[in-house]
Formats: structure tokens, sequence, C-alpha cells
């Protein structure tokens, strides 16, 4: 009954979360706002009625948390508003965080988490063995939580990029043996693909038509970003443009040195696999094969055991 209670617990402070997330995110729902207002058959014409059509999260709940995160950020660290900037452009600036809405939805998370772990402890689980553990898994996920989000982000980025890098790169190489430019390959490559890498890429080539230098964009990609083999493709690019090698055989290079770093993580996590399917097999297989097996043999030795005992 006790398990019982925690798992309903925690399955009503994971949906609490979530209903949060979807309050405090920048792009929660605006895609069906976006939608609903392509429906709207007519606008409204006074000041008060176009006031009043907008939805009331974007009235009240937005700015109110754009003020809040605005006062926050005036008292936290320069330094810690700085890395979590970093943290939040290398996953892909998820909702259109910035580190001042980032930092208040951490609070928010943190304090969801600590009222949950009070509630748990002094109410459904109170003197029991479970109190305390499950209150601070709760409080612990709620701290935490927001953090995760982000480190999985970034891993989910890095491993796109390393997965269309070889292909982006051979493009590059057939666009400047063709004739083109590095940028004009770029170019080429920005229409022709999608994803994380070309987005990058789209970045990178506004920021030299602003005027940044082709070397000091590339660096900056490869900050922004922080994956090994993007950092690998800048430095080889750079070195090659001082050097005067030329470009085209030093990405071509650079992509075989990708794929074949490619191929080994392949290998390195196929070797884990047998270890991952260990506990899952013991846990979860093996008992069913078990019953399924043995679970007859089992009732008919008991029928024979009670014949034989006069039962």
């Amino acid at each position: 009954m006790e398990f019982l209670i925690v798992m309903i617990s925690l399955l009503v402070f994971l949906d609490i979360l979530l209903l949060v997330s979807a309050l405090v995110t920048e792009g929660g729902r605006g895609k069906i706002e976006r939608r609903r207002d392509d429906l709207r058959p007519e606008k409204p014409s006074s000041s008060v009625a176009r006031l009043l059509a907008v939805p009331f999260f974007d009235r009240l709940v937005r700015p109110a948390l754009r003020r809040t995160a605005s006062s926050v950020g005036n008292r936290v660290p320069r330094d810690y508003l700085a890395a979590t900037e970093v943290e939040l452009e290398r996953a892909g600036r998820p909702f259109g965080f910035t580190a001042e809405t980032f930092i208040v939805f951490r609070i928010v998370f943190g304090v969801a988490g600590l009222a949950a772990a009070y509630w748990i402890i002094t109410g459904p689980l109170r003197g029991s063995i479970y109190g305390v553990p499950a209150a601070g898994f709760l409080a612990l996920v709620g701290l935490m939580l927001p953090l995760y989000f982000v480190q999985k982000g970034i891993e989910r980025r890095h491993a796109e990029i390393r997965k269309t890098l070889p292909d982006v790169i051979d493009l590059l190489v057939v666009s400047i043996e063709a004739g083109a430019g590095l940028d004009g390959a770029l170019a080429e490559v920005v229409q022709r693909k999608k994803g994380v890498l070309v987005d990058e890429f789209t970045r990178l080539l506004g920021a030299m038509r602003v005027g940044t230098s082709r070397r000091r964009a590339w660096e900056e990609m490869a900050e922004r970003v922080d994956e090994d083999s993007l950092s690998a493709l800048v430095a080889s690019l750079v070195q090659a443009e001082e050097v005067g090698v030329s470009i085209g055989k030093a990405l071509r290079a650079q992509a075989e040195t990708v794929r074949v770093s490619r191929s080994l993580q392949v290998r390195e996590l196929a070797a884990t696999l047998p270890l991952k399917m260990l506990f899952p097999l013991i846990l979860f297989i093996l008992p069913t094969l078990f019953v399924v097996l043995l679970g007859p043999g089992l009732l008919g030795l008991t029928d024979i055991l009670a014949v034989l005992t006069g039962e």
C-alpha cells in the first residue's frame, strides 16, 4: 500500500512539473495559438477588444515571468549567467530560454520538488520507512530535472552533428571541386540540407555577412557548439587557410577522420549492449520463462505429493 502511494505521488508530481514547464516555456503553446489565430474569422476593432483577444497567458503570465526573470538576473552573479548562457546555446536554446528565464524555471521546479517532498513526508508517508527516501528523490528531481533536460539537449545536438558531418563535408568537397569557393559551398549546403549543423552554418554565413572575419566566425561556431568533430574541422580549415593547403584536400581528410571516429563509437556502443541487456534479462525475461516452463511441472508435483500424503 505504501509503495502504491509513493508511485501515485511521483506521478502527480511529474504531472505538475510538466504543467509548470508548459506554462513557463516561451514556445509551449505557440503553435496552437498561431493556428487558432489563423482560423479566427475577424479581428477585434476596439483597443479593449484587441487586449482581451490576447490569450491570458500572453497578457498577464508571460510579462510577469519576464519581469521576474529580469529581477532574478540582476541578483545572480554575472559569471553564473554567462555560464548558463553558454550551456543553453550548446543545447540549441530550448524553448527560447535566456539565462534569466532558465534560472526562474529552475527555481520553480526546485520549489515544486521541495513542496512535494514536504507534502509526502508529512502526509501519506508520515512515519513510513519510504518517507525520507521518497521525499529526497522528489526534491532531487525538482532541483536537477531542468539541468538534465539541458544536458540531454546538448547530447542530442552533438549526436546529430556527428551523424551528419561526414555527408556535409562530402557535399562541401564536391562543391569546392566544382569551382565554388568555401562560402559558396556553405551556401549550397544550407540550401540542400537541414538539421542542427546546417543551422550553425546559416549563423556562420550571417556572421560573415555583417563583417565578421571568416576565421573568427568559424572559431565562434566551434566555441558555441563545443563538439569535438566540428572543432577538429574548424581547426583543419583554419590551418589549411594559413599554410595555403587545398581546402578540398583538408575537407576530404577530415571527412575520413570523422567516419573512422564514428565507426569506433558505434563499435564501442555495440560492445556495451550485452551488459545493458543483462539486467532486463534477469529481472523480466528469465522469471517469466521459469514460470512458463516450471509452472505446470510444479503444479503436477503438488498434485502427486497430495496423493502420496493422502491429503
